[in-house]
């Protein structure tokens, strides 16, 4: 079984140029290791052989064996940080597929924020081998790190395990409106005192305010808002491409969250997840409706991903919701509801 790794690196060994860069680093009792240093993010790390490099249609990977152990770094395209999960899980089924690795059934933790970027560790098993992975999300590169081991990990194991860090990648902030807003009053379907009919901008969801909206928008989105009587209303279209996952729609709610619990103590009231049942998974459609208190305020947030978009609704009221907050959260849900629900599964 242990011959089966190896031929394994026989295999990825199709060495090609790639913007990765390998030098001989440090001499230890078993030899010398290499250090792989990635110019697109910063990061690097230390292999216990000389790994071989093979490009990808999206990237690249390098690969070394040292006895029974396999330790692979690869720089994936990353349009999406939010969905590192089912990137590394595209990844390692490719590898899987061509190369005959045993990578299957990835049990994942919890995607983190670490140092600005997503971070994200996964376990597997396959035949005699446990394999650990890393990944790790900047705007523009997904980078993974896995280790293959038979029982114990090997001290030149522990060496590459503990050779990279998210914290070698300078500090970052995962934002798609990165680019210069254009403000304007949003445009009214209907308009009457206290009341104002809205559809967002390239949707078909409309929805009430007790008066019209500011709207900033730009390529990757855009943003209503309207302060009003000591209260906030929000909603957010943010444009998330093709691959919408249950992964990513988690995970961007997750960061969202861990911002707002960085500056407020959260206390949650209510949190439902749904998602309608679909049998084209390219339309699937998922709804996440939850009730927050902070200090002084209850925060009413409505996250719908649909039609390569997330749609976030969002009200900060100090009192119980008026008759004019209770219309503008009713009318959101209905719209989106009406739009894309059908009968629906409750996550637990």
């Amino acid at each position: 079984m242990k011959l089966k790794l190896i031929a394994t690196i026989a295999i990825l060994s199709s060495v090609v140029s790639a913007n990765a860069q390998i030098s001989k680093h440090r001499k230890y009792d078993w030899g010398w290791s290499y250090k792989l240093e990635m110019p697109e993010t910063g990061m690097k790390c230390e292999f216990p052989e000389k790994p071989t490099i093979t490009t990808l249609a999206y990237g690249y990977m390098t690969a070394a064996s040292f006895k029974d152990e396999l330790f692979i770094a690869a720089k994936l395209e990353n349009p999406s940080p939010y969905d590192l999960q089912c990137k590394t899980d595209e990844f390692a089924t490719e590898i899987s597929k061509v190369h005959g690795l045993p990578i299957q059934n990835l049990k994942w933790d919890k995607i983190r924020t670490a140092n600005g970027h997503l971070t994200a560790s996964a376990e597997s098993k396959g035949g005699w081998a446990k394999f650990h992975i890393d990944a790790i999300a900047t705007e523009d590169v997904l980078t993974i790190f896995i280790y293959a081991h038979h029982g114990e990990l090997s001290v030149p194991g522990h060496f590459f395990a503990n050779s990279y860090s998210v914290n070698d990648i300078p500090e970052g902030d995962l934002q798609y409106a990165t680019e210069a807003k254009q403000t304007m009053y949003a445009k009214s379907l209907e308009k009457d005192k206290g009341r104002s009919l809205v559809r967002l901008e390239n949707t078909s969801v409309t929805l009430e305010w007790p008066a019209t909206p500011v709207m900033e928008a730009n390529r990757h989105g855009s943003e209503y808002i309207l302060d009003q009587k000591g209260s906030h209303y929000a909603t957010r279209v943010i444009e998330s491409g093709p691959l919408m996952s249950y992964a990513f729609f988690h995970a961007f709610i997750t960061q969202e969250q861990q911002k707002c619990g960085a500056s407020y103590s959260l206390q949650m009231i209510a949190d439902e997840t749904e998602t309608p049942v679909q049998f084209d998974r390219n339309k699937e459609v998922f709804f996440r409706k939850m009730t927050f208190k902070t200090e002084d305020k209850t925060h009413h947030r409505f996250y719908v991903a649909a039609d390569n978009k997330i749609i976030v609704q969002e009200l900060e009221t100090s009192t119980e919701p008026t008759l004019a907050e209770t219309r503008y959260l009713n009318t959101f849900e209905q719209s989106v509801r009406n739009k894309y629900d059908t009968r629906t599964l409750v996550l637990k």
